[in-house]
């Protein structure tokens, strides 16, 4: 990607810092054990994604991110017993936070810091990135409801399609590249539109909350976790079959063996990664707007980024030596021209579609 690197490894070490502090003043660590596990399982995310953001957009990409685990880490461990009606009455409380923040809608923690850090897209943010933001909020909200009112219900055999639909949208994984674009590539309206960017943009997120699930499957195993992990999901004992949403899909079957489900992710992430590489190149061919490759730079940046922040962070990783959660992981986010795997869609109908978009350049806007 075109540009200097803002930040050496003070700034970025200082940017951990100052979200710890920021989590601290808003009381939203839960106590000193989940406060010292979350400020350790930063790890310099905001610097890995986004090494050429300046430093304000990096700490509002990091302070995010802490929110994002407060939050996460709120309804795993403290509300997990809470009715459909009264998660989607806290997350519709959140979301009118971010939609009207001239005055706090009321004293909740997460909600004045997240307001807080809504403040802070105003400064960065064109008013219609501001409003892109707010809508992938949205969708990050209404995912976190879907998922509480799953954890409430006996559990049932849970399709592929239906999960990645729903994951693709929690942790706010489409919420971060509006954040790039307004930070680096300013997209104007009909760019940001276009269907090859927004699958390009589906794939991103995708890939992040893939490589997410790979990494975290321990920890969710251990700790437990109300949203479930794509590896379980594959492993069975139930694995969705043909019909509505999913056809065979990408996964063992009853009686799969340990480690199936695994390797079915992983085959997973790397057919989206193929397509996202070869997409991202039709799109970006001249004469497409420069901001379209500083765009599609940035997407690759975070999928880069997010992979090296998932195999680093004291987060996934308790375990590693002291320091070896600062050492870089292969990132695999290279397309190999060697590699004549076909680039057909896996049978999954909710992200069938990003093998089906035209891969010709955008018209200049």
């Amino acid at each position: 990607m075109p540009g200097t690197r803002t930040h050496d490894t003070d700034h970025a070490d200082g940017a951990d810092a100052r979200s710890a502090e920021f989590m601290s003043r808003f009381g939203l660590g839960g106590g000193p054990e989940r406060c010292a596990r979350m400020s350790a399982g930063l790890n310099r995310i905001a610097v890995r994604i986004a090494p050429y953001a300046d430093p304000f957009a990096a700490q509002l990409l990091s302070d995010l991110a802490v929110w994002v685990f407060a939050f996460d880490d709120l309804c795993d461990e403290d509300l997990p017993s809470l009715t459909s009606t009264e998660m989607l009455t806290m997350v519709t409380r959140l979301q009118r936070t971010i939609e009207a923040p001239e005055v706090p809608l009321d004293a909740d923690p997460f909600g004045l810091a997240l307001r807080d850090i809504r403040l802070r897209v105003d400064a960065i943010a064109t008013p219609v990135q501001v409003r892109r933001w707010v809508d992938a909020m949205r969708g990050y909200f209404l995912a976190e409801a879907r998922i509480g009112a799953d954890a409430t219900v006996p559990a049932g055999p849970q399709e592929v399609s239906d999960y990645l639909l729903t994951r693709m949208h929690s942790g706010a994984a489409l919420a971060v590249p509006v954040l790039l674009d307004a930070a680096g590539s300013a997209l104007p309206a009909p760019l940001w539109e276009d269907r090859r960017i927004r699958a390009l943009t589906e794939m991103a997120a995708g890939i992040v909350v893939v490589d997410s699930d790979i990494h975290s499957f321990a920890k969710e195993r251990r700790r437990g976790s109300r949203s479930g992990n794509l590896i379980t999901l594959l492993e069975g004992p139930h694995r969705p079959g043909p019909g509505a949403g999913q056809a065979h899909g990408p996964g063992p079957g009853p009686g799969a063996r340990p480690g199936q489900g695994l390797q079915a992710a992983s085959a997973l992430r790397d057919s989206i990664m193929r397509r996202f590489v070869h997409l991202g190149r039709q799109t970006a061919k001249a004469p497409a707007d420069p901001r379209i490759q500083r765009y599609l730079d940035a997407l690759t940046q975070y999928v880069h980024g997010a992979r090296d922040w998932c195999g680093a962070t004291f987060r996934y990783h308790p375990g590693q030596p002291d320091g070896s959660h600062h050492q870089p992981r292969p990132t695999a986010t290279a397309y190999d021209p060697r590699d004549h795997a076909p680039l057909t869609p896996p049978p999954i109908a909710s992200i069938a579609w990003w093998w089906a978009v035209d891969g010709d350049p955008p018209a200049s806007v």
